[in-house]
């Protein structure tokens, strides 16, 4: 079964912009970045993953599937008021999340739980998680459930 966690620390370890420059984290959300956070004095470049386990199912096609996003953040620390600093993260962010992009819509032909519709991207605000900039992304995979009703696991 597909992995994404390990697929984007994958990308991380392969692409020679992030490999040895950003330090590889999994977070639990926006509103927490618990290892940027916990880096953030040693480091200055993060590429951090969301595992949450947030997700929708839906049918599709006679079939249940669980739909999961998954947020990836590309951060630079800048200092408060350097424009300078914040344009050339920001300038970063877009180059390494083009290129994880471009390999996303490569896999999506051998990795089809991918889903490639829409990636949206955002900006981080200013002064983002102790000075950080940068943007971040969602992309989505769609695993099939089985959902057959279990008669024996109900007490009727």
């Amino acid at each position: 079964m597909f992995d994404p966690i390990n697929y984007m620390q994958t990308i991380h370890s392969k692409m020679k912009l992030t490999k040895d420059k950003y330090r590889f984290c999994k977070v639990s959300g926006v509103g927490s970045l618990e290892e940027v956070l916990e880096n953030s004095r040693r480091e200055k470049h993060f590429f951090a993953i969301d595992d949450s386990q947030d997700g929708q199912t839906f049918r599709k096609g006679g079939g249940y599937f669980e739909r999961r996003p998954y947020t990836v953040f590309i951060l630079g620390r800048a200092e408060y008021g350097k424009m300078d600093q914040r344009e050339a993260v920001l300038t970063e962010a877009k180059s390494v999340y083009r290129h994880i992009l471009s390999k996303l819509i490569r896999d999506k032909l051998t990795i089809p739980v991918l889903n490639m519709e829409n990636i949206n991207f955002y900006e981080v605000p200013p002064a983002f998680a102790t000075g950080c900039s940068g943007l971040y992304f969602v992309f989505f995979v769609e695993n099939p459930v089985n959902l057959v009703y279990d008669a024996a696991a109900w007490n009727d």
